[in-house]
């Protein structure tokens, strides 16, 4: 995979993320705020989604194996985090988000591979790789120089939550290759207009 923006892209269509990571984060959110968080979740979900999910059941009705709109994670993403900003700092529910998105999608076997052979170079070079597995459209291009990564994707998904959700997960990624400290350094997201960037840092070894 080409570490730079591949030639005249453009922004990707809208498409759907696999539900193994839009569930985690209601997974989290439920068992972090209880059935009474996730009523309240669901209540403020915008109504034009009221046919894609099961409002009243486990997880909104979201499965692991399902495709759903980017719009919809989007949606979500944003919703859970307002809500859980209100009795924790936003920084906080994002780790937490991430850490249980990415250690649920990978499985037992995967994180053990991920935790024993990867490096931040690996993870780099895999990403366009990995972000297929998830995502139906779009592309990401990662790159590492010293005790960084710099990422830049696009993907036309509106939200800069579900964007701010992706470098959770680069984060938690990054943690699981044995790196300390790493943190979101910088974060641009144009909103789904244009490419997406940022860098993620972590204490040198």
């Amino acid at each position: 995979m080409s570490e730079e923006r591949p030639p005249n892209a453009r922004p990707a269509r809208l498409g759907k993320a696999k539900g193994v990571i839009v569930r985690p984060m209601i997974d989290w959110f439920t068992s972090t705020f209880g059935q009474r968080g996730l009523e309240e979740l669901a209540a403020a979900i915008d109504p034009r989604w009221a046919t894609e999910l099961v409002l009243d059941g486990p997880a909104l009705g979201i499965a692991p194996g399902g495709w759903y709109d980017e719009r919809l994670a989007s949606e979500i993403a944003a919703r859970i985090i307002a809500i859980a900003s209100t009795r924790m700092t936003e920084a906080e529910a994002l780790h937490a988000i991430g850490t249980v998105t990415v250690d649920r999608s990978l499985g037992r076997i995967s994180r053990a591979v991920v935790e024993w052979f990867a490096s931040p170079d690996t993870a780099a070079i895999s990403a366009q790789l990995s972000w297929r597995l998830f995502h139906s459209t779009g592309w990401i291009s990662a790159s590492v120089a010293g005790s960084a990564m710099h990422a830049v994707g696009i993907w036309g998904a509106p939200g800069e939550k579900w964007c701010a959700v992706v470098g959770a997960c680069s984060v938690r990624v990054l943690e699981l290759t044995g790196l300390e400290d790493v943190r979101i350094d910088r974060h641009t997201c144009s909103g789904g207009a244009r490419s997406c960037e940022m860098t993620v840092r972590w204490s040198s070894r």
